[in-house]
């Protein structure tokens, strides 16, 4: 079974009274053993987004259950887009 690269554009919600702990949330993910690369960029007005690039089993519902398990690790973790694949 081969394997596949994946970059990933997370968006968080934005409370109106606070800033989202972005570096918190990117230590989060950072500790899952798929990720290879996290950073944090500029989206728009203020706001900023994770990138991360994993390596992931090729296989049905792979990617499905990487996804679910990045959105159960904080409850501000709003979108999960998939920007490039690619195999390895």
């Amino acid at each position: 079974m081969g394997q596949v690269v994946v970059k990933y554009k997370i968006t968080l919600n934005q409370p109106e009274d606070e800033r989202p702990d972005y570096e918190g949330i990117a230590g989060k993910i950072s500790a899952l053993e798929e990720v290879q690369a996290i950073s944090i960029k500029p989206l728009a007005f203020g706001m900023m987004f994770i990138e991360i690039d994993v390596v992931l089993g090729e296989g049905e519902g792979i990617v499905d259950g990487f996804e679910d398990k990045v959105r159960s690790l904080d409850s501000l973790i709003s979108q999960i887009e998939a920007l490039e694949m690619g195999r390895l």
